[in-house]
């Protein structure tokens, strides 16, 4: 059997798809996967199994990109075509069965998959390897609990200050000394963050994972107690790594790309998502401020985290 799944560019949207991979994995266990996926996507597939073929996408003008997929994928006979970006390229393909996705407002983007396609497609996982796993094997200490925090993102309207992860990351050390910070991110966001973040605070409770592959971020949040940060890619890979989160909202939509599973916490500005719609949003600025580290803390205390 052969399944050609047309995935996002978006590392978030790749990670809320996991769901739809897995169910067919698992149905389907002998079947060979052709993926069609941008750069930044890509290495969340690291360590599927039963990969035939990885096409990369990489954007180009009058989508003219189109034309070099459809010339690689149209000799083939597909048995299925799993279209998560509503393109128009499954309908010039041979192929025995066709889902392509079909967009809902105003509920889960994992649930709208569900719905679209008619199959759960809520078991979101991150696939890591056996060296992954052991590396993490040796350096995290079960005298230790672990916090992952993320503070950044790709667009700062939705990112609150380092300052104040700066903040959160003493309050939480004044309630507890035996926990550890492993700080994720890209190495663009650690030249910009990473002495602020830090500053006043022990660098032997830091766990510098900047630059780090995002399947091997998956194993470290695997083992870890809890994640914080920004709505983002990171914050959805920490869901699929069931690690209970714990993500911060402002002029996004938490109903539709909050952190999946009731398990996980949304901590919403002041404002409504409805209020930012109706405002004209300065890109160059943050509107996170109503949240403050107190009420972060807070929350922490109310989960029991320290118990």
């Amino acid at each position: 059997m052969k399944i050609l799944i047309i995935c996002s560019n978006l590392i978030g949207d790749t990670i809320l798809s996991t769901g739809v991979f897995n169910n067919l994995a698992n149905k389907y266990q002998n079947a060979k996967f052709t993926f069609v996926i941008g750069p930044t996507a890509k290495p969340i597939l690291k360590n599927y199994n039963n990969i035939d073929k990885i096409i990369t996408i990489n954007k180009q003008k009058y989508n003219l990109h189109w034309v070099k997929v459809l010339r690689k994928t149209s000799n083939s006979k597909w048995d299925i075509v799993i279209d998560l970006r509503s393109s128009l390229l499954s309908f010039f393909l041979q192929k025995n069965k066709k889902y392509v996705f079909s967009k809902t407002k105003n509920i889960h983007h994992v649930d709208q998959l569900s719905k679209s396609f008619g199959f759960d497609c809520s078991s979101l996982n991150i696939k890591t390897s056996e060296e992954e796993d052991y590396e993490v094997k040796k350096v995290l200490s079960k005298n230790y609990k672990y916090i992952v925090i993320f503070p950044g993102g790709n667009w700062k309207p939705k990112l609150w200050s380092i300052e104040n992860y700066n903040k959160l990351m003493k309050l939480i050390h004044s309630n507890n000394q035996n926990i550890k910070f492993i700080i994720v991110g890209s190495e663009f966001e650690k030249k910009h963050c990473f002495n602020k973040l830090t500053s006043g605070i022990n660098k032997e409770n830091i766990i510098d994972l900047f630059g780090f592959n995002l399947t091997l971020t998956s194993a470290y949040m695997k083992k870890s107690n809890l994640f914080i940060g920004n709505d983002s890619g990171l914050m959805h890979l920490s869901v699929a790594s069931n690690l209970k989160t714990i993500a911060l909202f402002g002029p996004t939509n938490d109903k539709v790309y909050g952190p999946y599973g009731n398990n996980n916490i949304v901590l919403r500005t002041d404002e409504s998502y409805e209020h930012f719609q109706s405002i004209k949003i300065n890109p160059n600025i943050s509107y996170m401020n109503s949240i403050l580290p107190s009420k972060v803390s807070k929350i922490i205390e109310e989960i029991k985290f320290y118990d």
